[in-house]
């Protein structure tokens, strides 16, 4: 499936759930995970990719980086995957 398909049912899914999805830039640092899910005081942050295809090592970079800050990161290349976020954001 497309990126740009895979977003919009992501952004789907978490206004479905309350939540609010919006598309993640950092201008002058590339690498930057596609999209922040936000909820309840929960942030999870989104690599989107079409199927198949996986992060580049500087975007896996970022992520780490999140994630030693306390983050969730997630890639997601398949429908299957929005679920996962959705759980992530929705975890006491």
């Amino acid at each position: 499936m497309k990126e740009q398909q895979l977003e919009t049912r992501l952004c789907r899914a978490i206004r479905r759930i309350g939540g609010i999805c919006w598309k993640f830039t950092s201008p002058g640092l590339t690498g930057v995970p596609d999209r922040i899910c936000l909820l309840g005081g929960r942030a999870v942050f989104v690599e989107v990719k079409t199927t198949g295809k996986h992060p580049r090592p500087l975007q896996i970079a970022r992520m780490r980086e999140l994630e030693r800050q306390g983050f969730t990161c997630i890639v997601l290349d398949h429908p299957d995957g929005i679920q996962e976020v959705c759980d992530a954001l929705q975890a006491a």
